[in-house]
């Protein structure tokens, strides 16, 4: 969602709620973006595509309720057994997938006591944990599917979760053995693989050339280890914008390719799934903080704001900035000459100790005062949570979920 004047009004609002007049820093959630993208998901996305939810990207509730609450959804994906807790208030067992490496004893048992969906496994040790753990508790077969580390890279993106040494699943020269392993364990069923290839991916042929790669792997499986592949489980990977220019993966394009790449193989009885999170909610939030200071030194300035990343350490973590906004205010100064931004290059930083709190630098900003707001947009996925909430023990922003005109839940 582009940064405009709802949005602004929006923020302005908000910003005079008690709560965040104490506590000047707060993210805002616009529900009204996230159905946009499912209804585009939905609209071309082939029939024998399954989309889940990974809460991974935004644990917030209100934005899992409100997912639920749309049929196509088909159920969510988590990685710990507090995202299954939050997921169980909403969601039954049979609408759950479970990812993730190094999962313990503990969660293993609970999940398959639960008798969630699918359980992804991430190796040969995990796959013999649940074997034992299901014949403890005299459970049935807990279907499984397979995470493979394909031999194939995708070429500049985000973050590379296959065609590399990881830690995350089975690599491809191994995974041949590994399902005639455990094709001998009885209380195992293997559904199918799953095959994230990247995270952050902007042009769609990347992720059809892997898909295309990973169709023909799923033909060599099935002929060499003489098993039936039902599930096909893409993870995510599809990106959102962070420069500012609007740049939009292109779904119509993707799915299109998809679709035909499915009946070329002969694929239409096989589930296909899409874990998305970053891009069905990254685009629709703001994290917003106020400008406490603005300090002139060493011919250098720097804007001081409630929040760093104590609240919002993406930036920081990844080095990829978000896009920046200040919403001006006109504040009373507090003495005459007092610092200003005017046709600048600035740091934002935040109120921690150490020089690294920045929200955001390098920036070049028309103009600034104390008081004003600084708002960066994109900040719907792997923000509020992914964060060092306690640092410093600082309050911790407000969440404000907005739906249709300036309605706050």
């Amino acid at each position: 969602m582009l940064f405009n004047e709802k949005v602004k009004k929006t923020i302005e609002k908000i910003y005079r709620k008690v709560e965040v007049i104490n506590n000047p820093t707060c993210y805002l959630y616009f529900l009204d973006d996230i159905r946009e993208k499912v209804n585009k998901i939905e609209k071309e996305a082939p029939k024998n595509l399954k989309l889940y939810y990974a809460m991974k990207a935004n644990p917030n509730e209100n934005i899992i309720k409100f997912l639920k609450s749309n049929e196509y959804v088909r159920g969510i994906e988590i990685a710990s057994e507090g995202e299954l807790r939050k997921a169980l208030k909403y969601y039954e067992p049979k609408d759950i997938i479970y990812t993730g490496p190094g999962k313990t004893q503990y969660e293993l048992e609970t999940v398959i006591n639960k008798g969630i969906r699918l359980i992804n496994v991430e190796s040969l040790v995990e796959a013999l944990r649940i074997q034992k753990t299901a014949h403890k508790n005299n459970c049935s077969k807990v279907d499984i599917l397979l995470r493979i580390n394909t031999d194939y890279y995708v070429d500049d993106v985000e973050e590379n979760m296959a065609g590399c040494s990881s830690k995350m699943g089975i690599d491809e020269c191994q995974i041949y053995d590994v399902i005639n392993m455990i094709k001998g364990l009885d209380k195992i069923n293997i559904k199918g693989i799953h095959v994230f290839s990247a995270s952050g991916v902007m042009e769609y042929e990347k992720l059809t050339k892997y898909n295309q790669y990973v169709f023909d792997l799923v033909n060599k499986l099935q002929k060499q280890c003489d098993i039936n592949i039902e599930i096909i489980d893409f993870g995510g990977g599809i990106g959102i914008d962070y420069s500012g220019a609007n740049l939009q993966f292109d779904i119509v394009k993707y799915f299109d390719t998809l679709n035909n790449q499915i009946k070329d193989y002969n694929f239409e009885n096989k589930e296909m799934i899409l874990e998305s999170g970053k891009y069905l909610v990254g685009e629709c939030g703001f994290y917003t903080a106020e400008i406490i200071d603005i300090k002139d030194t060493k011919n250098y300035k720097h804007i001081v704001a409630a929040g760093g990343l104590n609240h919002m350490r993406k930036p920081a973590a990844t080095g990829v900035k978000n896009p920046l906004y200040i919403i001006n205010r006109n504040a009373s100064p507090l003495y005459p000459n007092q610092p200003i931004v005017s046709a600048e290059t600035v740091d934002i930083g935040g109120p921690l100790c150490f020089s690294e709190d920045k929200l955001s630098w390098d920036d070049y900003i028309e103009f600034a005062e104390i008081g004003d707001i600084v708002v960066l947009s994109q900040s719907g996925a792997y923000c509020y949570s992914a964060s060092v909430l306690e640092m410093l023990s600082h309050m911790y922003p407000e969440e404000f979920i907005i739906e249709g005109e300036y309605n706050e839940i």
